[in-house]
């Protein structure tokens, strides 16, 4: 991976963040594979590298002056031969035609909104800076937030003239070549460590922390990379370049080491305190010289971490170990185990680590469950179940028994009278009971027609019905159950479509 791939990686989200159409507030927070455009090769990405990294060159050598696109055509084909001008052409006027871009930027004014610019000032010429006034005065106000919005259109890479078409980088284009060369690398992290004794020396403290965090992301990543080279040792590019560079890293961790020594003891003396306590009057924070101090050593923590890896790498490396490293396949091993048991003193050896130091019943306490619990009877029944319709036990359920007691009579009475169906049950209140509610029980007495009588049947009508409850329920039937005395008769065309319980159905 080059360093101009490195910069695209750490950037590229935050392009689909600036592209991104998700309106603000939406609850759906999803996110999918963005879909992108273009070959997916590489090929023009890997051209306008090539030349941003020639003019970059070339700027150095004449002074900022333009270059022919000759001399770019005959340099890029040092790597395409077959490269034609036209695809030069088209990478150049990409990069040499603006973008803008929309970003947001703490406000001036102190009441977080950006002052609201006149007509004629909407139509002015950009900040100094290069940035555009927001086209839409009223966003931090309505927004409510104490950032404003900005937008600039320096980002073209390649400032391209009219007449000759001869080609030099922006200062957009400078800046972004610099910051790709710049990625954080070990070997040249000695060079920050100085900006420490550089800062000592000009006062600038509070530079201290930001340079020993930019070498600390360094010490980091290559701490990273050892692991992930020692987990998988099929990565022999890497490690190759790593033993290669063995010698320089110790030597870079040795000078850095030595210089941030130097600086931590430099903290001590009695005129950097005077100094240091001079400029934290001046600062408007709270700032301790155990801030600086500890920001130093944590980069010498890291580095002692570091040296220890490498050696310890080296020396798996040294012995062979390197090779029996790696991302462990769990599944064929669960394979290989039940094919050939492992020896008995590996197999107590991974109990003795893998199992519980204690092993112990565990059985719930029956006190938290008691509430869970509803008791349905009153007390137990030593009745035993039999399915014999003639010699049915009495129910057990205490209150369908009190309901039959108490109205059974009255409801026989009023079914000698007529039928009784359901919904006429319901609307003379037969199901109110003790001020409570016995509408389970009255239907009980429609499924077991031998409660109140054996000689009672149940019709069924083909006509649905809907009944509200006064207290809310609402009950639904597509057939109308009818309670009475029904006669069996032969005539098949009976004026009465019902069904009876003893026919089947």
């Amino acid at each position: 991976m080059t360093a101009w791939s490195k910069l695209l990686v750490a950037t590229t989200r935050l392009i689909d963040l600036h592209d991104s159409a998700h309106e603000p507030g939406s609850a759906f927070v999803q996110v999918s594979q963005e879909q992108r455009r273009g070959l997916r090769d590489g090929y023009w990405l890997d051209l306008g590298c090539l030349l941003l990294d020639y003019l970059l060159d070339v700027d150095f050598a004449t002074n900022s002056a333009f270059v022919s696109q000759t001399r770019c055509l005959n340099h890029l084909r040092d790597t395409y031969p077959e490269l034609p001008h036209d695809d030069l052409t088209f990478v150049i006027n990409l990069l040499s035609t603006p973008s803008e871009l929309n970003f947001r930027q703490p406000s001036p004014t102190p009441d977080g909104r950006q002052a609201s610019p006149t007509p004629d000032a909407r139509q002015a010429s950009p900040t100094p800076d290069g940035r555009q006034p927001s086209s839409n005065p009223d966003a931090g106000e309505a927004s409510g937030a104490m950032r404003s919005r900005r937008s600039t259109k320096r980002t073209a890479l390649i400032e391209k003239q009219g007449q000759t078409g001869q080609v030099r980088l922006t200062p957009s284009g400078r800046q972004a070549v610099t910051l790709a060369s710049q990625v954080e690398d070990l070997l040249y992290s000695e060079y920050d460590a100085a900006k420490v004794l550089a800062a000592l020396a000009r006062g600038d403290f509070a530079r201290i922390p930001d340079i020993t965090n930019q070498i600390l992301l360094a010490i980091r990543a290559l701490t990273q990379e050892l692991r992930r080279v020692r987990e998988n040792p099929t990565r022999e590019g890497k490690l190759i370049a790593l033993l290669d560079n063995e010698r320089h890293y110790h030597n870079a961790l040795s000078s850095i080491q030595q210089t941030l020594l130097d600086g931590r003891a430099q903290l001590t003396t009695p005129k950097l305190m005077e100094r240091f306590d001079v400029w934290r009057e001046e600062q408007p924070d709270e700032w301790d010289l155990r801030v600086l101090s500890g920001a130093i050593g944590r980069v010498l923590n890291a580095i002692e971490n570091l040296s220890r890896r490498l050696s310890e790498l080296l020396a798996d490396i040294a012995e062979g170990r390197i090779q029996s490293m790696g991302v462990v396949d769990f599944q064929d091993m669960a394979r290989e185990l039940l094919a050939a048991p492992a020896s008995p003193r590996l197999q107590e050896a991974v109990v003795r680590r893998m199992m519980p130091l204690h092993a112990q019943a565990v059985f719930p306490r029956l006190a938290p469950l008691v509430p869970l619990l509803e008791s349905r009877r009153a007390e137990a029944s030593h009745a035993a179940l039999v399915f014999d319709e003639q010699h049915d036990a009495r129910p057990e359920d205490p209150l369908l028994a009190r309901f039959l007691e108490a109205r059974g009579p009255a409801l026989r009475e009023r079914i000698h009278q007529a039928p009784l169906s359901l919904p006429q049950a319901l609307e003379e209140g037969w199901h109110r009971f003790e001020e409570g509610d016995c509408l389970a029980q009255l239907l009980n007495t429609f499924v077991d027609t031998e409660l109140l009588d054996r000689r009672l049947t149940v019709g069924i009508e083909s006509e649905p019905f809907t009944l509200l409850l006064a207290d809310g329920r609402r009950i639904d039937g597509a057939v109308t159950p009818s309670l009475g005395f029904f006669q069996a008769t032969g005539d098949e065309h009976s004026a009465t479509n019902r069904i009876d319980q003893d026919e089947p159905v």
